[in-house]
């Protein structure tokens, strides 16, 4: 129950923060709802990387899933998998910013 709690207070968030998420509750709380399970499988323990790994998806559905993201999120590479996502989405925001 703390996971749909938490699944549906960052939708709210987002959906206040970015008003062009349109997608319904219903679509998106599902949605929402997988990439948490992703992440807790990772395992990420701070709420706000957990918070942004939902704005990743929100913004890139599916992200996680694609093999190459997949590899790099799960496979030790001597930063902790929260760094990674930080930088993921770094990498993610300054690409939409450049228009790539």
């Amino acid at each position: 129950m703390e996971d749909d709690d938490f699944v549906r207070d960052s939708a709210q968030r987002l959906k206040k923060k970015f008003p062009g998420i349109t997608e319904p509750n219903e679509t998106f709380h599902v949605r929402l709802r997988k990439a948490l399970d992703y992440a807790n499988m990772l395992p990420l323990k701070e709420k706000n990387v957990k918070r942004d790994f939902l704005f990743l998806e929100a913004f890139w559905p599916g992200f996680y899933l694609k093999s190459e993201v997949d590899k790099w999120l799960r496979i030790p590479n001597g930063y902790s998998v929260e760094q990674r996502v930080e930088d993921y989405k770094h990498v993610m925001i300054n690409g939409e910013r450049r228009g790539l």
